[in-house]
C-alpha cells in the first residue's frame, strides 16, 4: 500500500466537498414542489394581478411617519396616484420641512452637519434594503419561488402562508400570509439584515380592503433596532379618480 501524504490528500477532499454541497444546493433549489404549494401560488399570483388594476382606478393619502432614537417627527403627507403607464405619482400634500438652524461656532455646526450626513446615509441604506422586498417586484418572486427554498404553512382556516427562505440575501425570510377563502395576501413579514446578521432590519406590511373587495397596505413599518430608526406609513381616505 502506498502512503500518501495528508496534506496533499486535502485538496482533493475540498473539492469533493465543493462538488457534494454544491449539487445538494442545486438538489435542494430543483425539489418539485408540492401541488398544494402550486397550486397557492397560482391563485396567490392571479388573485394579486387582479387586485392591482383594481387599485390603479383609486387615489388615496400617503402619510409617513418617521422615529429617530425614540422620537417621532411630524408626519409627511402625499396624496398618490397610478398613472396611466402605471407608474406611481406622490404628490406632497405639506411644504418641505426646513432643516432647523444651528446656533454657535463652526465646531457645532460641522458636528450637526455630520450627524445629518450620517442620518441620510442611514436613510438612503434601509431604503434600498427595503426595495429588495417591498413593494413586491413580481419578477423577483418568480424568481424566488422557483430558485429558493418555499416552505407552505397551512394549520388551520386562520393560518396560510408562503414563506420564502434566502429571498434576497442568504438566511432572510419573506413571509406571505394569505386568506384561505380569497388567497388575497393579508400580511408581509421580512426579516432580514444590512451587512451583518446582527444588523437587523424588519418590515411589515398589513393589508385591509375597500367597499368594493380590493385590498390595499394599510400599514407598513420598517425598522432598523442597531440604526435606531423605525419608519410607519399608512394609506387611507382613498376614492376613486379618472385617468
Amino acid at each position: 500500500m502506498i502512503a500518501m501524504n495528508s496534506n496533499k490528500i486535502q485538496p482533493y477532499l475540498r473539492c469533493a466537498i465543493i462538488a457534494l454541497l454544491a449539487t445538494s444546493m442545486c438538489f435542494a433549489q430543483t425539489q418539485p414542489q408540492s401541488p398544494e404549494l402550486q397550486g397557492a401560488i397560482k391563485t396567490m399570483q392571479e388573485v394579486t394581478a387582479r387586485n392591482e388594476q383594481q387599485l390603479r382606478s383609486y387615489q388615496w393619502t400617503e402619510s409617513v411617519t418617521l422615529t429617530i432614537n425614540g422620537n417621532q417627527k411630524p408626519s409627511k403627507q402625499s396624496i398618490c396616484r397610478y398613472a396611466p403607464d402605471g407608474g406611481l405619482i406622490k404628490t406632497p400634500v405639506s411644504p418641505p420641512q426646513q432643516q432647523p438652524t444651528v446656533n454657535g461656532g463652526l465646531l457645532r455646526r460641522m458636528i450637526a452637519e455630520k450627524k445629518v450626513e450620517e442620518f441620510q446615509k442611514e436613510t438612503a441604506d434601509i431604503h434600498e434594503l427595503t426595495t429588495k422586498y417591498l413593494p413586491i417586484n413580481h419578477d423577483a418572486l418568480r424568481d424566488a419561488l422557483s430558485t429558493r427554498r418555499v416552505d407552505f404553512e397551512h394549520d388551520g382556516p386562520g393560518n396560510t402562508a408562503i414563506i420564502i427562505h434566502d429571498y434576497a440575501k442568504p438566511g432572510d425570510e419573506f413571509r406571505i400570509l394569505l386568506n384561505p377563502a380569497t388567497m388575497h395576501i393579508e400580511r408581509i413579514i421580512v426579516r432580514s439584515y444590512f451587512e451583518k446578521p446582527e444588523d437587523g432590519f424588519s418590515a411589515s406590511v398589513d393589508f385591509s380592503y375597500l367597499g368594493d373587495g380590493t385590498s390595499y397596505p394599510s400599514l407598513t413599518i420598517v425598522s432598523a433596532p442597531t440604526k435606531k430608526i423605525l419608519i410607519s406609513t399608512v394609506n387611507l381616505d382613498f376614492s376613486r379618480h379618472d385617468h
